[in-house]
């Protein structure tokens, strides 16, 4: 994935949770998504806080990644285009947008999360 423009995250609104777990967030109500690069942020219960990111302009263009450093277990922080592990308890891992390694001591990606998407919603499994 090329770098992404980004802007800071935003928690999401429009967020709907369905039968089977499952969490719909609407695209309407989440004007950060409209542009490739845009950020929203929303807490769901079976992963805890997890990142929506716009990765390109076509209608499936998504990524959904745990936002739980897999190297020490802090909540990364939007920084720089990608992601950060900060401190005092983290150590200063870097992630990409996408939530790939860029910088250890974590050796692993921010752990994907599986989703669909169509033109007016993402729905997060």
């Amino acid at each position: 994935m090329a770098a992404l423009a980004t802007t800071p995250a935003i928690a999401a609104s429009g967020i709907k949770n369905l039968p089977g777990g499952k969490t719909e967030v609407s695209l309407a109500a989440n004007k950060a998504l409209a542009n490739v690069g845009g950020v929203v942020e929303l807490t769901i219960k079976k992963y805890g806080k997890v990142a929506l990111i716009r990765t390109s302009a076509s209608a499936k263009g998504f990524a959904v990644v745990n936002l739980s450093c897999p190297h020490a277990g802090v909540i990364v922080q939007q920084n720089n285009g990608g992601w950060v592990c900060p401190g005092p308890r983290g150590h200063g891992s870097e992630f990409g947008l996408n939530g790939a390694v860029k910088v250890g001591p974590a050796n692993s990606a921010l752990k994907p999360i599986k989703f669909t998407a169509t033109s007016k919603a993402v729905t997060i499994a």
